[in-house]
């Protein structure tokens, strides 16, 4: 039933199936290109290009067991080295403070393994940490919205069709296609058949889609999982101009002498 719907409680979605927080970075918040990035490494009367220190979310355990593959991140000392422009990921180095005995030792650096990272799980050091922390929020915030809105298209797809919900009538579809075929050079005999389908999919799923939030806006603590998406407002202009044709008529009769020089 509508009430209490199974296809409405949240889903199980384990860790690896949540959408990839880069895909959803800003790269507004970079203060540099990639390429002004790797630039700082480089010295004068010097042919290679030194690293750039960073910070950067790594795996904790550099190898993975057969017996776990469940990984730790945490933040890494890394030096940056190379950027991918097809897969926008920067090339870094672990780097590991020890002397020769494997004690801490901030005046000697290990190199470590090298990972292929997207920008959003590296921090520069020449960067403001402030502006990194709120472009990983944005990023949190915007994965968040669009998993939500993600749950709702697809929970509103998933309902049936109800009988007593108003199908499009065939007047309002042939009006339709009378309108669509009667564009000039325009051929659609071949696809009317699945376009008439598509029309009538549209018009069902926009009637679910007002049943759905109807139902969701009416039990909001039942119903807390699902965000509805946040319509656009709308705003009345200050001023305006309707063309009115009756209004023209009315004072082209209403003189005989203009009448007469039209």
């Amino acid at each position: 039933t509508l009430q209490n719907p199974s296809w409405l409680h949240p889903p199980q979605i384990s860790d690896r199936e949540v959408c990839t927080i880069f895909l959803f970075d800003n790269e507004e918040y970079d203060c540099r290109t990639p390429e002004d990035w790797l630039a700082l490494g480089n010295a004068e009367g010097s042919p290679d290009r030194k690293p750039i220190p960073g910070k950067a979310l790594l795996p904790t355990d550099d190898e993975i067991t057969p017996v776990n593959l469940e990984l730790n991140y945490s933040w890494h000392l890394v030096g940056i080295l190379d950027y991918c422009t097809e897969k926008c990921q920067y090339l870094v180095e672990k780097v590991h403070q020890t002397d020769k005995k494997g004690s801490p030792d901030i005046n000697s650096f290990i190199a470590g393994s090298k990972y292929w990272i997207p920008r959003i799980r590296l921090l520069f050091c020449a960067e403001d940490p402030r502006v990194f922390v709120e472009r990983v929020g944005f990023a949190l915030r915007y994965r968040k919205e669009t998993e939500a809105l993600i749950f709702y298209h697809f929970s509103v797809d998933c309902m049936p069709i109800s009988r007593k919900t108003p199908s499009l009538n065939t007047d309002s579809l042939q009006s339709i296609k009378r309108r669509a075929l009667s564009a000039p050079g325009l051929n659609l005999e071949t696809c009317v058949a699945g376009l008439e389908n598509e029309v009538r999919l549209d018009y069902d799923r926009t009637m679910n889609r007002l049943i759905f939030d109807k139902v969701v806006m009416s039990c909001p603590e039942d119903l807390s999982h699902i965000t509805l998406p946040q319509k656009d407002p709308e705003y009345v202009p200050s001023q305006g101009k309707i063309f009115c044709i009756m209004h023209l008529l009315l004072h082209l009769f209403s003189s005989p002498c203009k009448l007469g020089q039209s």
